[in-house]
């Protein structure tokens, strides 16, 4: 029989970190409701002294939360931290605050559940995600890990051509990390992420170990290559941090996790999507030092099975993206040439 941990055991060594930000359009109403959505049965799984809710320059939303606050301490007899920051700064860096300051605060706490505070991150899928990282920690004896909540379909929740670019930068993400470890005589570890699937990188439900979280977000050194300071830490939570934790052999693994179909609100819409990808992608390609001919054909191996390809639009993004993070990388290298041309794609099926 394999080692068990008792949840009550595991839930008093757990802690949730949850950066919270809206825009302007959701009412009010809306913001608490998924506020307490977000925070509202939390207790129920970890303790509420070992959660922070970080509020990225958002004032209104930090005086929605105070109320919530207030409300689960008269119920519960204590509260959660609330920890809101003078200007917005971006998701990477609320979520280097609030782990650092858990982190400070609670010595004993050995795994850091991070959470959007938009509702679509159950409190009830933390027990299972925990669980699995408690094994793996065992496993391996440390605590330098990443536990992915993935999600059964990118697409479902977020709509179709996000949830098709998202698979697309994990892709990309996960070959270019390879080539990258292949180099240094190392090799990528997927053993333990969902088979038959590309691993959930971009979600934003991930459990981290202890010793990976103060290296990643307490220790964090910025590595903003190719990326403005603006574009790092708005973008780059999920697709930086796990890039980072490889190189540094923190172990990676997911588990299934339940998401809402189709999201109430999300900020992603304000973003540009051929920025975002482009930009992200730039910076893989930069950080890890990936010659423009390979980068090219890592993008080109994916898309021709894309069904985004199916439509004279989903084809001319996917061009402009490849061309924006290629362009990109391209002239922060200061380098010249011809970008490679997109590899021929055989035209029928």
């Amino acid at each position: 029989m394999e080692h068990w941990t008792d949840q009550a055991a595991l839930a008093r060594v757990t802690g949730v970190v949850i950066p919270a930000y809206f825009s302007a359009t959701p009412s009010d109403e809306l913001v608490s409701r998924l506020l307490w959505m977000t925070l509202g049965d939390t207790h129920h799984y970890v303790s509420l002294e070992n959660v922070w809710v970080v509020v990225d320059g958002d004032p209104r939303t930090a005086s929605l939360l105070e109320p919530l606050r207030q409300l689960l301490l008269a119920e519960q007899g204590t509260t959660f931290h609330s920890l809101p920051l003078p200007a917005n700064r971006g998701k990477l860096a609320a979520l280097q605050e609030g782990v650092s300051a858990l982190l400070a605060a609670s010595p004993s706490v050995q795994y850091i559940v991070l959470r959007d505070g938009d509702g679509d991150h159950m409190a009830s899928d933390i027990p299972a995600l925990v669980r699995a990282a408690d094994y793996l920690a065992r496993a391996y004896d440390h605590t330098d890990l990443i536990m992915i909540g993935a999600r059964r379909s990118r697409q479902r929740p977020m709509g179709w051509v996000r949830g098709e670019l998202e698979g697309l930068l994990d892709q990309v993400t996960l070959d270019a990390l390879a080539y990258a470890l292949a180099r240094e005589g190392r090799a990528l570890n997927l053993r333990h992420c969902a088979e038959g699937a590309v691993p959930d990188l971009s979600s934003g439900y991930k459990v981290y170990g202890r010793r990976a979280a103060q290296h990643l977000f307490a220790d964090h050194q910025p590595q903003m290559a190719s990326l403005s300071p603006t574009d790092y830490w708005h973008y780059g939570p999920e697709t930086v941090t796990v890039v980072e934790g490889i190189l540094a052999g923190t172990i990676l693994a997911e588990i299934r996790r339940y998401t809402w179909d189709g999201q109430p609100t999300t900020s992603f819409g304000e973003f540009r999507q051929v920025a975002l990808y482009g930009e992200l992608l730039a910076w893989v390609y930069v950080r890890l030092g990936i010659p423009l001919d390979v980068a090219a054909l890592f993008y080109d191996n994916y898309t021709p099975s894309m069904p985004l390809r199916t439509t004279t639009q989903g084809r001319e993004l996917l061009d402009a993206v490849r061309a924006y993070a290629l362009d990109k990388a391209q002239a922060y290298r200061g380098e010249s040439g011809t970008i490679p041309p997109p590899m021929p794609v055989v035209p029928f099926v």
